[in-house]
């Protein structure tokens, strides 16, 4: 028995045996697992998410980030400088009422119908075109 198990034997794998591969499986084995569960737990939580990407998206499409960045042609000082807006985004965010967090949800919301529905006409679209080069067949 190793040292730390005759310590603590409850003690699962421990830190000094985590890996890579190890810390992967657990998490994909996690996500099949409770798949149904997640996907209504991210439903619920969906304003929450929306909000915070509205927020983030915006933060980060400001001239003086946008103009910082593309100034910068090292790609560790890039990510160094997202890593730091993030961070700065993250803060700010703390401080957004919930009000202006609701507003932002919706917003996001709106843009994700639009975006929808704009694929769905593109997809209608692409089969109307593939029909006319390609017709069916009949049989």
């Amino acid at each position: 028995m190793s040292e730390s198990n005759r310590i603590n034997p409850k003690k699962g794998k421990g830190i000094h045996k985590l890996t890579a591969g190890w810390a992967s499986w657990r998490w994909l084995s996690g996500v099949s697992s409770k798949e149904k569960q997640w996907f209504l737990g991210t439903l619920m939580g969906r304003g929450n998410y929306e909000a915070w990407m509205t927020h983030l998206a915006r933060g980060l499409q400001t001239s003086d980030f946008l103009l910082k960045f593309e100034g910068t042609a090292d790609p560790w000082e890039r990510s160094k400088l997202v890593g730091q807006k993030i961070s700065e985004l993250r803060k700010s965010y703390k401080d957004i009422s919930i009000e202006q967090k609701a507003e932002m949800a919706k917003q996001a919301e709106v843009e994700l119908k639009t975006g929808l529905e704009l694929m769905g006409k593109d997809k209608k679209i692409i089969q109307e075109l593939i029909a006319l080069v390609d017709p069916p067949t009949s049989r």
